[in-house]
């Protein structure tokens, strides 16, 4: 484990820092780190520790993502006054911009020393293939939210030893998406085939390499990729569509068959522990004082600061989606200061995203063991109904797509179905207006999962979204983020995004 931890200080040291007494000190350790990878244990172990940046840094902890990803879209809002996010004032000192960064890049030199160290180890082919194959996996996923925020970006795909090899210029935009997509084919080659013990550990698997393939060739406007790669997905036959839209974030559901890669939580205790989801806090109802004085609330620890955008929230139609999306009514509470439970429902005055809501109700504290999933089988539907109609239209096969989507929102086959009329089945629809509702469906099914500003800059549609909004955005270049001043500081060779 002390080698473990020397080589972990390593990575991070020459992705995150130029100084060179910190580096000389932790260099000093290398031939541990050279000494480390023997076998498929230390593979393993080292894998964990690529896995673990996804919630330990500032990527998807603290839901960040949500904040960078949903903010700038109409979906969600700032509680009482807009932030920074929502008004697109961003700086290039902005400390979540630097976390995502600096985290990213840290997955990714721990993924390229784990790559090329375990090539040379005693363990066997397939273990090495299964290794290699969720390290690639992880670093084309690490790539690929630092394209979306920010562009292209310097391209490091080999261990990193000292300093003359961590400045580098940026690669292009396609050019990143490249290294994506290697990684992607690679690792969906090496996980071959789907591996349900391996799934339903939460590990990644041949399905989350292709299902996130799809997702990079959407984004990247490939729409023939993209479509045949979620047809890919959908032919495995091993995902479906949980029947209740409310379980998908269920701590009792976790990786089932509508979850394909979600970040493994436990229930960590307190906002400290990194064991813990910490955007259930975010997004847990704030408490209240009801009209004859008796103070609510619906948790001991949750204290949310942002509220479905009203507008938003006034034009999705109404259906048990809906109820597990965004609510401005809560069906119990308890009384302030106690662990008492009463069963009513109370007008809230403000609009909440509960799909992260599990508070435990014998004790008021909410349950942070709540998987954070980044690809379920949802979005390949909605990402095959898209690219489908990019091609050619809405076809048979992407309106089947989309309306089961749809079906699941009115909750079709559970106690709490409701009919046809109240959401019904698309028909009937130009190009141009099936775009529109699939953009639509996209919004309330992932609100709150950090995809929107994505989904909208697809279709060049971030900045007039944001316009309509009230937001008087006057920079083209604002559809990415800047890159950290901090940054350019560490590499000169790095050059700004246009407009900051």
């Amino acid at each position: 484990m002390k080698k473990y931890l020397s080589l972990l200080m390593i990575s991070s040291v020459l992705v995150l820092t130029n100084c060179t007494d910190a580096l000389d000190e932790e260099l000093l350790s290398i031939q541990e780190v050279d000494d480390f990878y023997k076998n498929k244990e230390e593979g393993e172990l080292a894998l964990a520790g690529v896995y673990a940046v996804l919630w330990t840094e500032y990527i998807y902890k603290d839901a960040y993502y949500v904040q960078l990803g949903d903010l700038p879209g109409e979906t969600l809002s700032s509680i009482a006054q807009k932030n920074t996010y929502d008004l697109f004032d961003w700086t290039r000192s902005d400390a979540r911009l630097q976390g995502l960064w600096s985290g990213c890049y840290l997955g990714i030199s721990r993924a390229n020393t784990l790559i090329e160290k375990i090539e040379k180890s005693t363990a066997a082919p397939a273990d090495k293939n299964n290794i290699i194959g969720q390290a690639k996996f992880l670093r084309a996923l690490l790539y690929f939210n630092l394209v979306k925020a920010f562009g292209g970006v310097p391209l490091h795909i080999n261990a990193t030893n000292d300093l003359t090899q961590i400045a580098k210029p940026r690669s292009t935009d396609q050019e990143t998406y490249a290294q994506i997509v290697a990684d992607l084919k690679d690792a969906e080659t090496r996980l071959s085939p789907f591996d349900q013990a391996r799934h339903a550990a939460g590990y990644a698997t041949a399905g989350a390499a292709k299902s996130l393939l799809a997702k990079v060739y959407l984004q990247n406007r490939q729409w023939d990729l993209a479509a045949a790669k979620a047809k890919e997905v959908i032919d495995l036959k091993v995902y479906s569509l949980f029947k209740d839209y409310a379980e998908i974030w269920d701590p009792a559901k976790k990786n089932g068959t509508e979850q394909i890669f979600s970040l493994q939580h436990n229930n960590g205790g307190d906002n400290n522990s990194n064991f813990g989801e910490h955007g259930v806090y975010y997004f847990a109802p704030n408490g209240f004082t009801l009209p004859g004085g008796v103070g609510i609330q619906f948790s001991k620890d949750g204290s949310s600061t942002v509220e479905v955008d009203q507008k938003f929230f006034q034009s999705t139609p109404d259906n048990y989606r809906k109820w597990c999306s965004a609510r401005n009514k809560m069906p119990r509470y308890f009384l302030v200061g106690t662990t008492t439970v009463v069963e009513d429902t109370v007008q809230t005055p403000h609009v909440y995203v509960p799909k992260y809501y599990f508070p435990d109700w014998k004790t008021g504290y909410l349950q942070t063991g709540v998987n954070l999933t980044l690809l379920r089988y949802s979005d390949v539907l909605l990402t095959y109904a898209e690219a489908l109609n990019e091609i050619k239209g809405p076809t048979p096969e992407a309106y089947e797509a989309i309306n089961l989507v749809r079906q699941r929102a009115r909750a079709v086959g559970t106690p709490q179905q409701q009919p046809g009329s109240i959401y019904p089945d698309l028909a009937g629809l130009s190009k141009e207006a099936f775009r529109s509702a699939v953009l639509a469906e996209r919004a309330i099914e992932f609100i709150a999962e950090g995809e929107r500003r994505n989904d909208l800059n697809r279709h060049d549609l971030l900045l007039k979204t944001a316009n309509a909004d009230g937001v008087k955005v006057a920079k083209p270049g604002y559809t990415l983020y800047p890159i950290p001043d901090v940054e350019i500081s560490r590499n000169p060779q790095l050059k700004q995004n246009a407009d900051y």
